[in-house]
C-alpha cells in the first residue's frame, strides 16, 4: 500500500493543501509551527476519526473556517480514495465515493500507526494513556474487539446510575455487577494476550539489535473487587474495579522504566513497541488492508548509535515511511536520503 495523494482544506493552519506523495518512504521538513505534525494528525484521522492530539474534531477547523475536509488517494491492488469533513456537529466519511457505516469498513481497508513526542505518555503518564493504547492496538486487527468494549462501556454506565440512583435495589445492582466483571474477563484476557505478544517482539528487537541483555516485560495489573467495593461504590456512585480501570507497567531490565530509564531509553522502547505493532499488525491482517506508520520528530534527539540500529529496522518493515524532521541536517535524514526518500518542504 502506498499514499499517492493528499488534499487538506481548512484543516488546523492550512486553507488548501495537496500533496503528491511518490515514494514509501516520505521525509516532511519544516520550521516549527510549519503543518507538519497536522498532516500526520490528518492521516490519522482518517484511520480513528479523532485526532492524536485532541478527541474534539471541531479543534481541527482552521481558524474563521466552519469545516474541514481531507482527502487521500492511495494504491494497494487497486487505486483507492477515502474522504472525510467536519461541519458543524456532524462527520462524514466516504471510501471510493460511498458513505461509510461503520468503523470496520474503514479500518480493513486503512490503518495508521502514528509514533508522536505525546508518546513519551505510555511510560511517563497514567493508566488511561496504556490502557487506549493497547485497547487501540487491538482494534486495528480485531474488529470484534471495538463491539465488546462498546458494550462493556454500556455496562459500566449502566451500573454507574445504578448506584447514583437512591431507589435502586441489591438485586439489580448484582445484576449489572456480574456482567461488569464477565466482560471484564474477556478484555482482560484479549488485553494480556495482546501484551504478550507486544512483550516477545520487542525482545526479539532488542536482542537481535541491540544489547542481549536487555529485555522489557509489560506486567498487567487489574482493578478487582473487594469486601468493602459495594458500600465505597454507593458512596462515591461509580464502579471501582473493573477492565477501564485496570493498567499495565512496562519493566526494562526488573526496574520501572518511568522512574529508571533514561529519556534515551525511554524513548527506545516505545519506538520499538510501535515497530512490534506495525510488525504484528502485517502479520494479522496480511492482504486485508493498508498500514501506514507515521513518525513526528520523534527520533531526532536519540544518539547516533541508536539511530544506526534503528533505522534499518524501520526501512525493513513492509509499509509506507512518513517522517516529519525539523529543518536542520540530521543524522535520520541522511539515512532516509540514502534510502531514496521524498522531501517534502513545506
Amino acid at each position: 500500500m502506498q499514499l499517492t495523494n493528499l488534499v487538506l482544506k481548512n484543516f488546523r493552519c492550512f486553507k488548501n493543501l495537496e500533496l503528491k506523495l511518490e515514494a514509501p518512504i516520505i521525509l516532511i521538513e519544516g520550521e516549527n509551527g510549519s503543518g507538519k505534525t497536522s498532516i500526520l494528525e490528518a492521516l490519522h484521522y482518517l484511520c480513528y476519526l479523532k485526532s492524536f492530539r485532541t478527541h474534539l474534531s471541531k479543534d481541527l477547523i482552521k481558524l474563521e473556517s466552519e469545516n474541514f475536509f481531507i482527502k487521500i488517494n492511495f494504491s494497494t491492488q487497486e487505486e483507492s480514495e477515502i474522504q472525510a469533513g467536519f461541519s458543524g456537529k456532524k462527520k462524514s466519511v466516504k471510501m471510493n465515493n460511498k458513505p461509510i457505516q461503520s468503523y470496520k469498513e474503514l479500518v480493513t481497508a486503512y490503518r495508521s500507526v502514528a509514533l508522536t513526542e505525546d508518546d513519551i505518555n505510555l511510560i511517563k503518564g497514567g493508566p488511561d494513556c496504556r490502557r487506549a493504547f493497547i485497547d487501540q492496538y487491538i482494534h486495528l486487527y480485531d474488529t470484534q474487539f471495538l463491539a465488546l468494549s462498546k458494550n462493556y462501556k454500556q455496562i459500566v454506565d449502566n451500573k454507574n446510575a445504578l448506584l447514583q440512583n437512591p431507589r435502586s435495589t441489591h438485586e439489580s445492582y448484582t445484576l449489572w455487577n456480574d456482567q461488569l466483571k464477565n466482560q471484564s474477563l474477556k478484555i482482560q484476557e484479549t488485553r494480556k494476550a495482546a501484551l504478550k505478544n507486544l512483550e516477545d517482539n520487542v525482545n526479539t528487537l532488542l536482542l537481535e539489535n541491540f544489547d542481549p541483555n536487555l529485555y522489557v516485560q509489560f506486567k498487567y495489573e487489574e482493578k478487582i473487587e473487594t469486601s468493602t467495593s459495594f458500600e465505597r461504590e454507593k458512596l462515591l456512585g461509580r464502579s471501582l474495579f473493573g477492565a477501564h480501570l485496570d493498567d499495565f507497567s512496562i519493566v526494562f531490565c526488573d526496574k520501572k522504566s518511568r522512574t529508571f530509564a533514561s529519556r534515551g531509553q525511554q524513548k527506545l522502547l516505545i519506538t520499538l513497541m510501535k515497530v512490534a505493532q506495525v510488525r504484528q499488525l502485517i502479520d494479522k491482517t496480511f492482504n486485508n488492508g493498508s498500514i501506514l506508520f507515521l513518525i513526528d520528530d520523534f527520533m531526532t534527539d536519540l544518539d547516533a548509535n541508536n539511530m544506526s540500529r534503528l533505522a534499518p529496522i524501520l526501512l525493513s518493515l513492509n509499509t509506507q515511511l512518513i517522517f516529519t524532521c525539523p529543518l536542520n541536517d540530521s543524522p535520520l535524514k541522511k539515512i532516509l536520503l540514502d534510502n531514496n526518500a521524498q522531501i517534502i518542504k513545506l
